[in-house]
């Protein structure tokens, strides 16, 4: 009788254990999500402001800005701030320490998470609650593209599309044999259900061709309508609609303009450029930058735009003596860009100031001017220690370094 009393309470206690290694196990391995914190902050315009006039946030983190919150990444999730309070809106985390989340992208409904396991998620922006989740089952890095409503990655030798708000899979592009393992960098959606999806192939291969391609794919059904190789996608700039600005594979000096459908791709204008590159676009205009004194690119100090129908000269302007530009940014006709003094790598650690520029993306004429508060450059100088604009959506613009390091600054009107 003890026998069996000492045999029932053992199998009791490894119940216990059993069931309480399986609660941590779930409690480790579940999402959180906090759900929204108050009411959704309303945007701060429709677009993007015309005359920002004081900076209401400072942060070091990755970002994005959509409808009056401030979206930062925390290595295990993503968290939304609300801009006007600084107060944190809504959180998401994933539990156990092996799960970082690699990339996030947010649209103005939705914001989609991936982690190095595989896992994609996706939040309803209003509300931080969880929409969808999927399991691609492949561990490494992988990028994510958000884009007309459909989420772009890369799984190994292929390109998947899944639905934005319910994680359905669209369709899949298979690569060719000589790109294996393909890393997409970015997707854009344009007229006529067409999806321009420009690929890394073989980043991380020693013993393949490491090269770019740019496909355009029917977004409905995931036919490839054509391929092409091209530049580092770094060194090409869209501009609207059809318009894509990117050197000549085998001429990289010339600028062209492309023009693409569902047809193909096809030149439609050659800039006039003796520049290294452009570096924004949007509004009908592209804009290059360089110093034209000795074509340097550690310092711009003239910034030139031209018109995306025909490459015309449409204006240029060039930076006061001892000062240069970071890269600019478009949006809703204008031109966003900070001016900040000439830099050089004595100035690591200095405290300077900066101003940030809105101009006319038609004329060049000047809206705007916003003195920036001080800010310390980084300690590891090298030429992309610069200013540059990283954000522009609903009356706020964020601004900082090239290089990631030091304070981000946030303007608004």
């Amino acid at each position: 009788m003890q026998t069996a009393r000492g045999r029932a309470w053992g199998f009791f206690v490894v119940l216990v254990i059993l069931v309480i290694a399986l609660l941590v196990n779930w409690y480790q391995s579940r999402d959180v999500f906090t759900g929204a914190g108050g009411p959704f902050p309303a945007a701060f315009a429709a677009g993007a402001p015309i005359a920002p006039d004081h900076v209401v946030r400072r942060t070091p983190d990755e970002h994005a800005l959509v409808h009056g919150l401030f979206l930062q990444d925390t290595a295990f999730g993503v968290t939304a701030v609300n801009l006007r309070t600084g107060r944190e809106y809504w959180r998401y985390e994933r539990r156990g320490a092996k799960e970082i989340s690699w990339d996030f992208k947010v649209s103005e409904r939705t914001v989609i998470v991936g982690h190095d396991d595989g896992r994609l998620v996706g939040i309803d922006l209003r509300t931080g609650r969880l929409l969808w989740r999927v399991e691609i089952r492949e561990d490494g890095y992988r990028s994510v593209e958000l884009a007309g409503g459909q989420v772009v990655t890369d799984a190994h030798g292929a390109v998947r599309a899944f639905d934005e708000r319910d994680g359905r899979s669209l369709w899949t592009v298979k690569m060719p044999g000589s790109c294996p393992e393909a890393l997409v960098h970015s997707v854009h959606v344009l007229p006529d259900r067409l999806s321009a999806v420009h690929v890394m192939c073989n980043v991380s291969s020693l013993d393949r061709d490491e090269y770019e391609l740019l496909l355009g794919v029917d977004n409905r059904t995931g036919r490839v309508l054509w391929r092409q190789r091209t530049v580092d996608p770094k060194l090409t700039v869209w501009g609207d609609g059809h318009t894509l600005a990117a050197p000549a594979p085998d001429h990289p000096q010339t600028i062209r303009l492309l023009d693409m459908n569902r047809q193909g791709i096809s030149p439609r204008a050659t800039l006039p450029l003796d520049e290294r590159e452009v570096v924004a676009g949007g509004s009908g205009t592209v804009l290059s930058a360089t110093d034209p004194r000795d074509h340097s690119e550690d310092h711009d100090t003239l910034l030139r735009a031209y018109g995306t129908r025909d490459g015309h000269l449409s204006w240029q302007l060039r930076a006061p003596t001892g000062q240069e530009y970071g890269f600019p940014e478009i949006a809703d006709g204008r031109v966003y860009v900070v001016r900040q003094p000439y830099l050089t790598g004595a100035d690591t650690g200095r405290r300077i100031h900066a101003d940030l520029l809105v101009l006319d993306a038609d004329t060049g004429r000047l809206l705007r001017t916003l003195r920036l508060p001080p800010m310390t450059t980084p300690d590891d100088y090298d030429y992309f220690v610069k200013l540059d604009i990283g954000e522009i959506a609903d009356g706020t613009v964020s601004i900082g370094w090239r290089d990631d390091q030091g304070d981000l600054l946030i303007a608004t009107d």
